[in-house]
């Protein structure tokens, strides 16, 4: 591999491992190139060339996130069905690793968590789905991401106030609507 390469690489893992480490800390929409920077050693013009803008690495580091949450599920079309809608045990899996991801939990339950809802919608649909949907599928895809997710949110955020194993029952009833026959 190329030394200009593997340095551009390196830079850009330091880039996202800083801003792992602030986002524990801190809101997302909150740090700053120039603080990034500063805590990476590494200059603005390293930063802005992998990154055009802060959302840029926001939405990358969440892609990556997501995809590390969902990993081996492959298409959720493919997941075991059980009465029309996804099996609860997958649906129990899926719940333990997007809590116990610190990335997604803390984008979930940060303040401005609201701002970020669509893009993790979006990034949940491309990464199970794929990026090919047909327009009808995808809408329907959304509306059902949405309303988990948004419910999940609002799980995580406030704390669980209802058991897992209502949760899971709630999603499993929200995934038979997903996979009705559109017709």
């Amino acid at each position: 591999m190329d030394k200009r390469v593997a340095r551009g690489q390196a830079s850009k893992a330091k880039l996202k491992e800083a801003f792992l480490e602030l986002v524990q800390t801190e809101e997302p929409g909150d740090i700053t190139v120039v603080e990034l920077c500063e805590k990476t050693g590494l200059n603005r013009s390293t930063f802005y060339a992998h990154y055009e803008y802060m959302g840029q690495l926001i939405r990358e580091v969440l892609m990556e996130s997501i995809g590390r949450v969902i990993e081996g599920y492959g298409s959720q079309w493919e997941l075991p069905l059980e009465d029309g809608g996804v099996d609860r045990a997958a649906i129990a899996v899926y719940l333990r690793r997007l809590l116990s991801d610190p990335t997604v939990s803390r984008f979930c339950t940060c303040s401005e968590s609201a701002s970020y809802r669509d893009f993790i919608i979006r990034a949940h649909i491309e990464l199970t789905l794929g990026p090919s949907l047909d327009p009808v599928r995808y809408s329907a895809a959304y509306i059902h991401n949405a309303g988990v997710l948004s419910f999940l949110f609002e799980w995580l955020k406030n704390g669980p106030p209802v058991p897992e194993e209502t949760v899971i029952e709630i999603i499993h009833e929200f995934s038979k609507v997903m996979y009705r026959p559109l017709n």
